[in-house]
């Protein structure tokens, strides 16, 4: 039997879509996987490696609807790590990399403009948080970039998106 996507993993799938167009792709940035973190963390951090993790999703009250049938809404943070793992002998400028990096992955992110906070239909909004640099003792830094997504279902039924 098919396993139905709920409207979270559709937003996921659909984020984790446009992320691997910079695979091989058009932009500045080559990346070489984008991967869902699986409980046990079942990957192996690379340069230029966009590691998508999910938080817990939260109500949001002010945007529930009232009716028959009733919307929740909901917002569900995706963290995502930018992994840089630069040459020792690299002499570009570190933060040049960053600044392109999450450049490159905010706009494919942002592709289509107009409509890119949609998530093909899945959500009513989406932002960006403030970038945050990592460091890590073991030569593996780089970026965590937040992206909140807010979307709304059918009261009690995490299958059936609501505009």
């Amino acid at each position: 039997m098919p396993v139905t996507l709920t409207v979270a993993d559709y937003i996921a799938e659909e984020l984790v879509d446009r992320l691997e167009t910079l695979i091989n792709g058009t932009e500045q940035t080559d990346v070489v996987e984008v991967v869902r973190a699986t409980r046990l963390g079942t990957f192996t951090p690379q340069d230029l490696q966009i590691v998508v993790m999910q938080s817990n999703p939260e109500i949001v009250p002010e945007l529930m609807i009232p009716g028959n049938p009733p919307a929740e809404a909901w917002s569900l943070t995706f963290n995502l790590y930018l992994h840089m793992m630069p040459s020792e002998t690299d002499s570009e400028v570190i933060d040049q990399k960053r600044n392109r990096f999450s450049a490159d992955v905010r706009k494919v992110i942002c592709t289509p403009t107009a409509t890119w906070h949609n998530f093909d239909g899945y959500s009513i909004d989406a932002n960006f948080g403030t970038l945050e640099n990592i460091e890590s003792g073991e030569g593996c830094g780089g970026i965590m970039m937040p992206l909140t997504v807010i979307f709304r279902t059918n009261e009690g039924d995490p299958y059936t998106v609501r505009a």
